[in-house]
């Protein structure tokens, strides 16, 4: 125990660096945590909601987008299909008068089918009443019921009637009742109200509509049911796993992106603090050698020392991290608002899978990155560990395998298609590491370049700077863990800005070639969640109108390629609609049986220009060529675009040489159509993608202020180390300011230089984001832009904040 307290001595006599390994740990993990947490409350609870209206479901009937189905259909199916387990549906997005979001399901309550296991065995067999308490109505009208521990939540008693807004309507809030509680089953049943699927149809104004049939089916059932359904309705396969699209698509990816970055920054932190404790040990250690103490002995004192730092740092961020999370939620739920309207991302779902894993990186990274160090020193004899300088070793050998390696596998994952998403992801981390582990032997390499220029003949720089460069060059493998923690920020933060930079310009791009129309006009919705068309009178109309002097019509229906469901568009194809379409290859339909196809449908089918389809439509199946390929962002499923033959038009494209006058003239004719200039379009859109992209922008900062963090710590130690070297100096004519000034110089160069070698590294990240990964996620390709300032801000910023922490080392430090 004395042995202990006497090592535990050194951080009363340096405070600083016990602060220093606590922060490394705590911004690791926090920041771990926080980007883990976002990601899975946000997986989770779309998940959640998702099951919460599928409970044992594993098909579902929807109708076409913008539509709704038939009541008569559920009967029909029932009817014919004696023991079916179905389940017709009815929903709808409601907001209290507190702005909380909540999903109205409407069910058949005295037979919940797939559904059962939403509720207790006890709540189940009360159905319809829902095991509402004695004395109390069974159907009150507008009765809703809520989960035990919901009612509980938001402090809504039985018999208490509420005023809910539904999402996007005009219309007068709903009065609810809450008619009783229930207590929910295999999920928690967040954020859901149960009503009777009559109830529900009168309150959403769905009257004999559905909004789906989920059905449990074998496989003899799924043939049967899908021989009863008219064209263009599928039964569709409800998967076990989120949808990638579900989480934002570009979104989603990003954090992922992100939570690996930081905990790779954080591993760095980890070692580079844990590695500083050493550097200023080395005399005590050799002291208690001498008295006594064996170096198993002392290992065992010094993992449970790091375990003890560890435990606190660790624990200590794990809570900042939910803290954070718990402030960007709001942030991440307003992206995907913006993106998908209504969405479940309201409450933080604390998994404890997520602290531990935190926990398993604090404290095994800190034990890994200060025991082999450690039995290393406590090997050496006692007087050579007290009186050698205490210089890391280089690893040069280690590093350069490593990277080699991981350059090798980057090679393998860019040629090797197969590997998917994860090969692409995989190809990102592997160089940002590779290009860590070589920064050494760069700094290194221009270190010795700019020595040799500095002592070149009559032309020899300052003594200052030549002194600078001779100590940061021998001082490298002490610094090196904080210079690669910093080079994998900034380039990180390069190409991630970059990718985000090349994204905008493309989707500005796009938009500049799609909207060509000077108005865009689309029908009132002809009931509640259904998708609006223009008569033909109405049509003829606008058609006849003096103003107009173009128009092209345009619908979207759902259609069946295989077993994947696509977009099937009709337009117009007038001469401004085709310069709208530039092609990537091939050329414009020539026949009937030829179509456009969309990037992401060629990149998911694997298609190419000449390549034949058979494509299930609502107007039955077809045979079609694709004669030319498109960019498009509006869809990663993929599109196929055709020549408008018949059918209802969803939207209307019109061409004026007096947009307003014309908008007046359909404003009288058709006041209830929704009309939108382009301007207003492309405004819309990019608002929604600065809001999208929003919460990367705070994390990169994050990461990176956690790195410069880190390059403060490194430069502490440095001075601390150098305390008589500075002595010498001093007693050579230096003063201490100096001193000051050599240890700043050092740490603006040092960013500086840093920074330079991150560029390279970051736009070759960059390229991976473009070239590599967003094709293989969404099938797309984005046009390269360089953007120059997330380069310029990393030159300026990077020896700024280095020569910053250089500058509190040193009033520490001399």
């Amino acid at each position: 125990m004395l042995i202990f307290l006497s090592l535990l001595r050194l951080y009363r006599r340096h405070p600083w660096l016990l602060l220093m390994s606590l922060c490394g740990l705590l911004l690791g993990s926090a920041l771990v945590v926080a980007i883990d947490l976002l990601n899975q409350s946000a997986r989770s609870n779309f998940l959640a909601a998702r099951s919460q209206l599928a409970g044992e479901a594993n098909y579902r009937l929807s109708a076409p987008p913008g539509a709704l189905l038939d009541e008569a259909l559920y009967v029909k199916l029932v009817r014919s299909l004696p023991g079916l387990e179905a389940m017709p549906q009815t929903r709808d997005w409601l907001k209290d008068e507190q702005g909380r979001s909540l999903q109205l399901l409407g069910m058949d309550l005295f037979n919940p089918g797939p559904l059962r296991s939403l509720f207790s065995q006890d709540a189940a067999q009360a159905l319809p009443g829902l095991s509402l308490r004695p004395g109390e109505k069974a159907l009150v009208q507008k009765g809703v019921w809520l989960a035990n521990s919901e009612a509980e939540r938001l402090g809504w008693r039985v018999g208490e009637t509420r005023a809910f807004h539904r999402f996007n309507q005009g219309a007068a809030p709903l009065r609810l009742t809450l008619a009783g509680t229930f207590s929910p089953g295999a999920l928690p049943m967040e954020q859901l109200i149960i009503t009777d699927i009559g109830i529900a149809q009168e309150l959403t104004g769905k009257r004999g509509r559905l909004d789906a049939i989920l059905f449990k089916l074998t496989a003899p059932q799924v043939a049967a049911v899908q021989g009863l359904l008219p064209a263009p309705l599928w039964l569709v396969p409800i998967s076990p796993v989120l949808d990638a699209s579900q989480l934002g698509d570009a979104l989603g990816l990003n954090l992922s992106a992100l939570s690996l970055l930081a905990m790779a920054v954080g591993l760095f932190l980890v070692f580079n603090a844990m590695s500083f404790v050493q550097s200023v040990r080395r005399p005590q250690l050799a002291q208690l050698l001498m008295l006594g103490a064996t170096p198993y002995r002392l290992l065992r004192l010094l993992a449970l020392e790091l375990l003890l730092i560890a435990s606190v740092g660790t624990g200590l961020g794990i809570l900042l991290g939910m803290v954070l999370a718990e402030a960007l939620m709001g942030q991440v739920s307003q992206s995907l608002a913006s993106l998908y309207g209504p969405n479940p991302i309201e409450l933080l779902r604390l998994s404890p899978w997520v602290p531990l894993k935190a926990a398993a990186i604090g404290m095994g990274g800190a034990l890994l990155a200060a025991l082999p160090g450690w039995w290393q020193l406590l090997r050496q004899p006692p007087l050579t560990l007290r009186d050698s300088p205490p210089q890391p070793p280089g690893r040069t050998r280690w590093r350069r395998t490593a990277a080699s390696g991981l350059l090798l596998l980057c090679g393998l994952c860019a040629v090797w298609p197969a590997t998917g998403l994860i090969g692409a992801l995989l190809m990102a981390a592997a160089w940002l590491l590779a290009m860590a582990l070589w920064l050494p032997e760069g700094l290194r390499w221009l270190l010795g370049l700019l020595s040799r220029f500095a002592n070149q003949g009559s032309h020899s720089w300052p003594l200052s700077l030549r002194l600078a460069l001779a100590e940061t060059r021998y001082h490298l493998n002490r610094t090196a863990i904080a210079l690669m923690a910093l080079q994998l920020a900034i380039a990180a933060a390069i190409g991630i800005g970059v990718m985000v930079s090349s994204f905008r310009t493309s989707v500005e791009l796009w938009l500049g070639q799609r909207l060509v129309a000077d108005l865009y006009v689309s029908p009132p919705a002809r009931g509640p969640g259904e998708r609006g068309w223009f008569a033909a009178d109405e049509l003829a109309t606008i058609q006849a109108l003096p103003e107009l002097t173009q128009l092209s019509r345009r619908s979207t229906t759902l259609a069946r390629v295989g077993e994947h469901a696509i977009e099937w568009v009709q337009m117009d194809l007038i001469p401004p609609m085709r310069r709208a379409y530039p092609l990537l290859a091939g050329h414009w339909p020539t026949g009937n049986d030829q179509v456009l196809a969309s990037e992401p449908f060629t990149n998911h089918f694997a298609a190419t220009v000449g390549e034949r389809l058979s494509v299930e439509t609502s107007s039955g199946p077809r045979e079609v060529q694709i004669s030319g390929i498109y960019r498009d962002y509006s869809s990663d499923k993929g599109q196929l675009l055709h020549e408008f033959e018949a059918g209802a038009a969803h939207s209307l494209a019109l061409f004026t040489a007096t947009p307003e006058a014309l908008s007046q003239r359909l404003r009288a004719l058709e006041p209830s159509a929704s009309q939108v200039f382009a301007p207003a379009i492309r405004t819309a859109a990019l608002k929604v993608f600065e809001q999208t992209f929003a919460v990367t922008e705070l994390l990169k900062l994050l990461i990176l202020g956690i790195a410069f963090i880190g390059i403060a710590s490194s430069l502490m130690v440095l001075g601390l180390a150098r305390a008589p070297e500075f002595r010498t100096l001093q007693s050579l004519g230096f003063t201490a300011a100096r001193c000051r000034r050599l240890l700043i110089l050092q740490g603006a160069g040092l960013g500086l230089l840093t920074a330079l070698l991150a560029l390279p590294v970051g736009y070759g990240l960059a390229w991976i984001l473009i070239e590599m990964v967003n094709p293989r996620a969404f099938g797309w390709t984005l046009v390269f832009e360089p953007a120059p300032l997330h380069a310029a801000t990393a030159l300026l910023l990077a020896p700024l904040t280095s020569a910053l922490a250089a500058w509190l080392a040193a009033r520490k430090a001399i």
